[in-house]
């Protein structure tokens, strides 16, 4: 699971690095964020979430909840 995390948290640094957001259904060269700041940074801000917290399940830091 740590790589999916350290790909995540690459995809959204890179789309920070470029300013661009290359996204499922997104137009061709992915949303600028400065034209269309929402498709910007809401799926930046969640991919970057969910990286971090897949990298924080894999080095046991957060627990998943056992049964």
């Amino acid at each position: 699971m740590l790589p999916l995390g350290l790909a995540a948290i690459g995809w959204a640094g890179y789309s920070l690095m470029t300013g661009k957001g290359h996204y499922k259904g997104c137009p061709p060269g992915g949303f600028d964020r400065y034209d269309d700041p929402f498709s910007f940074w809401a799926p930046t801000i969640i991919i970057f979430g969910l990286g971090v917290f897949v990298i924080l399940i894999s080095l046991g830091v957060i627990l998943p909840p056992r049964q």
